[in-house]
């Protein structure tokens, strides 16, 4: 799986739909498909992204039934898979496929890659036209624990902090569990 940065624009095809297919379609697929949801039908899944009865709320995470119960702990009943699929294999995201579903979600959950309407987390700053890539500034992050790391921002959504390790890889953090000095700098490179 391929993470980017906060300047690119998550991608449904090449960098959602394989974690929906891996982690999803077993229930969610065909005219039986669980609580009535298809996910493997785009046509079907597009009707559940807004609209009446959503299962996404394109911009906010953290009011999208997908990443709710996505996030939720393999002990809660409510949480997907659910406890008995759990048992029979089943296996939840992890927390880098939680991670870039959300930003999707916060992109506003496009199904077309190259939709214009998708609205990158932070604001992206482009090279000059034969320039190097950009490679995102690393900080000194430390938490309210003593613990520190180096990692690029991301994003910050609601209540928490979305950051990557020099290795590439993206996790959430929450911003209350963060020192002061770091609340401070997620806030000022969010724009806050």
């Amino acid at each position: 799986m391929v993470l980017l940065s906060s300047a690119e624009a998550v991608d449904y095809q090449e960098e959602i739909r394989p974690i929906l297919n891996k982690k999803c379609f077993k229930c969610h697929t065909g005219p039986k498909a669980k609580g009535g949801l298809r996910m493997d039908s785009l046509d079907d899944f597009a009707k559940r992204i807004g609209g009446d009865d959503p299962l996404i709320i394109p911009g906010d995470p953290g009011k999208s039934i997908l990443s709710i119960k996505a996030g939720l702990p393999a002990s809660d009943g409510e949480a997907m898979p659910p406890p008995p699929a759990r048992e029979r294999g089943a296996e939840p995201m992890t927390a880098a496929e939680l991670t870039l579903v959300r930003q999707w979600i916060t992109e506003g959950a496009k199904l077309e890659p190259g939709d214009a309407s998708a609205t990158p987390t932070a604001a992206p700053t482009t090279p000059a036209p034969g320039a190097a890539p950009m490679v995102a500034e690393l900080h000194d992050w430390s938490n309210t624990g003593g613990g520190s790391l180096k990692a690029s921002f991301v994003a910050m959504n609601g209540a928490n902090v979305t950051l990557r390790r020099e290795d590439g890889t993206q996790f959430d953090y929450p911003l209350a569990n963060l020192s002061a000095g770091s609340q401070a700098l997620a806030k000022k490179l969010a724009g806050q």
